[in-house]
């Protein structure tokens, strides 16, 4: 009964479990998978990611310079990024924001397509 007893003034005087949500947010772990983002200006449009993506919600278009990804076709496994020779899609911690419509994200590159060592970067 005195360890009960113990429990509920422990409770009873000290402060909430829980933090006040929306005033107070908690920064993501290290190893959280949040979304995909692209760095367009390092994309040499080789086509890996839409290859290796199990969702296929990649797509690549290298005549019009274009990488599109569906991001509530995305299951956030990382393939894309483990794949990308130029470091042209990373992993961001932060979850995607709620939106009214759901539409693919699209980025077009200007200009002429970046080169690369094929030797450091292992690209055959």
């Amino acid at each position: 009964m005195f360890e009960m007893l113990n429990t509920i003034l422990k409770n009873l005087f000290s402060g909430p479990v829980t933090r006040p949500y929306p005033a107070q947010r908690r920064e993501p772990f290290a190893s959280t998978r949040g979304q995909i983002k692209s760095v367009i200006e390092n994309c040499i449009f080789c086509m890996r990611c839409q290859a290796a993506c199990p969702a296929n919600c990649i797509v690549v278009d290298r005549k019009e310079q274009t990488w599109s990804v569906d991001p509530y076709r995305c299951i956030v496994c990382g393939m894309c990024v483990e794949v990308c020779p130029t470091e042209a899609i990373i992993m961001n911690r932060h979850y995607r924001d709620p939106v009214k419509h759901r539409e693919p994200i699209v980025k077009h590159q200007e200009g002429p397509i970046p080169k690369i060592n094929p030797k450091a970067k292992g690209i055959n």
